[in-house]
């Protein structure tokens, strides 16, 4: 499947590219495009958050054997949850990604390699789920759920075998 990398304003071109370089087989790099579309109507003020359904809502859906994946730079929430760092609805072909929470809190060329490691993590992650992937019990897994940054740091940025068959087969 070809993957569509969707990003807004807020985004680094580094990070958008680094996106691209680190897919998960056996997803392949397609187009990297500017998203144009204002995110201001999914802003809740209450939460000082956007909420995550609404963005994605906006995410348009691909043509058939793309998947869509909108970077954003902004905090994004679910009702349930504090916050999440992505949406995605499985084998919706379409998801969303934040880099917000990925960011560790010192600024160093060390922490820019680890939001680097964590996105592609999380990108596999977010593109698993629009192929069609529910959440994944090997630990090391790009699937396997994550509820805080430092978890993100014990997966792998791809898939483990029966998941990488899955997404493969689709």
């Amino acid at each position: 499947m070809k993957v569509r990398l969707l990003h807004t304003g807020d985004v680094p071109p580094g990070h958008v590219r680094s996106a691209f370089s680190g897919l998960a087989p056996p997803l392949v790099p397609g187009e990297a495009m500017p998203f144009r579309a204002s995110l201001s109507a999914t802003y809740d003020r209450t939460r000082a958050q956007y909420d995550a359904f609404s963005v994605l809502e906006a995410v348009p859906s691909p043509e058939a054997g793309w998947l869509n994946l909108l970077l954003v730079g902004v905090d994004l929430f679910v009702p349930a949850l504090t916050y999440v760092f992505g949406l995605s609805h499985v084998g919706g072909r379409r998801g969303v990604l934040s880099l917000s929470r990925l960011k560790p809190p010192e600024e160093s060329a060390v922490s820019e390699e680890l939001l680097l490691r964590r996105l592609a993590i999380e990108v596999a992650h977010e593109l698993g789920h629009a192929a069609g992937l529910v959440h994944c019990a090997v630990g090391e897994c790009a699937m396997h759920r994550s509820l805080w940054p430092e978890s993100i740091d014990l997966k792998n940025p791809a898939y483990c075998l029966s998941c990488r068959a899955l997404i493969a087969s689709e």
